[in-house]
């Protein structure tokens, strides 16, 4: 009956009801699959949940675009598909696929926007007398002063776009860190800092100011040459807006937060991908230093949010690392060498305490430059260490070992295997060995199997490795090359303790007349 009366409501009632049902992500999961005409209202334009989950305004003038593209149509047909009780992990990847588009296009509108409006800016300058552009670059200097004093600021952003686009005035300064211009700390005080701040701020006053500051840019590239000094070391604006987006914090924040203003974070997003393409456009080649993509590792937190906001982080996260390798941006600086693969070791053991799965798989798989320098940075024993500190950690290990072509790799290309065998990691051998039966003979520098290795270079208790390695198939006949088999193994001094619990638990027997060791587990 309570259906029936629920269905009867006409759409735009519906629509108040889904809309009071937690996040976009949740609204789907309760509502998808109910029936056809709900799952038409969740898709809606009038609703519009897809364009508020990529923190779009009303009025975005790119709404349109979105709509009518054929990967929202595509994705909102798969949204359709979807039942309530099934298929968690697709309404992710669906909506992870949105923001894949939305950072995509961004970036790509940030080079259109960028070039038609220098070339336009440019323009409208050369035919301007040197009073007029006295009088002009004075009022957007004046105009920007304001900014930070006046009752409507968003009047004054709207009037330092119109005085740039089209009067042709320039936001001219000093790059000193005492200058009152210094674009860093302008953009860290009215964006960056406010990035943990969960006051309500309208995604309309965070276009604008973005906007404002893509504009200034646009009147006068070298502000992104404006640095700022922390702890004896110079930064660009480039820095500042990559921890923001990577640590989820303001950089002179001391405490982590596990909740983020997410219209700021979303404004640090498309103000970097503008700046990325300034980057390119004008070719400033000093903005990158040699340990750069190390740094950006080395930012990235773990992240606990609501659903709807760590999507679009996770992804956003993912896709801009993505546009900075295919876009060759930090490669030209980049020097990828023996200490460089050294270096990123700690970026490494971060991700692991973050417990980044996704950026971790992401710099395995991504392409065989990343690839080879993560194999290259790789070491076990380091690797395992930190896993052991926690179960959180041990999770993660072992859905790094759920993916097959990693698991792969660790297992026949590292010595992972043998510095589990020492540290006596059961339940982490045996998924190993799942992925690759064939370790059973894998050989150390002495010529010790696993079976082998267990016995004579591994302590304490291990009567359950021995017993499911024998169970795997070692060959118990194998020699090192010291000419120890498994039975020479079991009767030296320190593995007494080893062999009785063999017998304890009936995995082997010796006969009392020839002293031979029989394995109950050979048939």
């Amino acid at each position: 009956m309570l259906s029936s009366t629920f269905e009867t409501l006409p759409d735009e009632i519906l629509m108040i009801i889904i809309r009071y049902s937690g996040s976009i992500y949740r609204m789907f999961r309760t509502f998808s699959g109910l029936n056809q005409r709900i799952n038409n209202i969740l898709i809606d334009r009038r609703l519009h949940l897809l364009t508020d989950f990529l923190l779009m305004d009303i009025d975005d003038v790119s709404i349109d675009y979105y709509y009518k593209s054929k990967v929202f149509h595509d994705i909102s047909q798969q949204l359709l598909s979807l039942k309530t009780t099934e298929n968690d992990e697709q309404l992710r990847q669906y909506l992870q696929s949105f923001v894949t588009f939305h950072i995509t296009y961004k970036y790509k509108q940030s080079i259109d926007l960028l070039e038609s409006n220098i070339k336009h800016f440019q323009s409208i300058r050369t035919h301007l007398t040197n009073d007029v552009i006295y009088n002009l670059d004075n009022e957007l200097q004046k105009t920007f002063m304001d900014l930070q004093t006046c009752s409507k600021p968003m009047n004054n952003m709207k009037r330092i776009e119109f005085l740039v686009l089209t009067k042709g005035a320039k936001f001219e300064c000093s790059d000193s860190e005492c200058s009152k211009f210094n674009f860093v700390q302008t953009v860290n005080h009215l964006l960056l800092e406010n990035i943990t701040n969960v006051r309500f701020v309208s995604q309309r006053y965070i276009s604008c100011l973005v906007q404002m500051f893509k504009v200034l840019i646009i009147s006068n590239p070298t502000l992104l040459y404006h640095q700022l000094n922390i702890s004896h070391s110079d930064y660009l604006i480039y820095y500042f807006l990559f921890y923001s987006i990577y640590r989820l914090k303001y950089y002179n924040n001391q405490t982590s937060s596990n909740s983020i203003n997410i219209q700021c974070y979303r404004g640090a997003v498309d103000l970097l991908l503008f700046t990325l393409q300034c980057l390119k456009y004008v070719s400033i080649d000093k903005f990158w230093k040699n340990q750069s993509f190390l740094d950006i590792l080395q930012m990235i937190s773990s992240i606990q949010l609501n659903i709807d906001h760590e999507i679009f982080v996770y992804t956003s996260q993912i896709e801009i690392l993505k546009i900075l390798l295919d876009e060759n941006i930090l490669n030209e600086t980049m020097y990828w060498n023996v200490e460089f693969y050294k270096t990123f070791q700690q970026p490494l053991k971060n991700l692991i305490i973050s417990n980044r799965l996704d950026i971790i798989l992401f710099v395995f798989n991504y392409n065989e430059q990343i690839k080879n320098f993560f194999q290259k940075s790789w070491n076990s024993e380091i690797i395992v260490d930190i896993i052991m500190g926690n179960q959180k950690r041990k999770q993660l290990f072992h859905a790094i070992l759920d993916n097959k072509s990693l698991a792969i790799w660790l297992a026949t290309s590292t010595d992972l295997l043998f510095v589990l065998l020492q540290r006596k990691q059961y339940t982490f051998l045996k998924k190993l060995f799942h992925q690759s039966p064939l370790l059973i003979h894998r050989l150390d520098e002495d010529g010790n199997d696993p079976l082998l290795y267990a016995c004579l270079k591994a302590r304490g208790c291990r009567h359950r490795i021995v017993e499911y390695l024998i169970e795997m198939g070692c060959d118990l006949e194998r020699r090192n090359l010291q000419d120890k088999n498994f039975s020479d193994a079991l009767q030296l001094e320190g593995n007494k303790n080893l062999m009785e619990k063999l017998i304890e638990h009936e995995i082997i027997q010796i006969d009392h007349e020839s002293k031979e060791i029989k394995v109950h587990l050979i048939k």
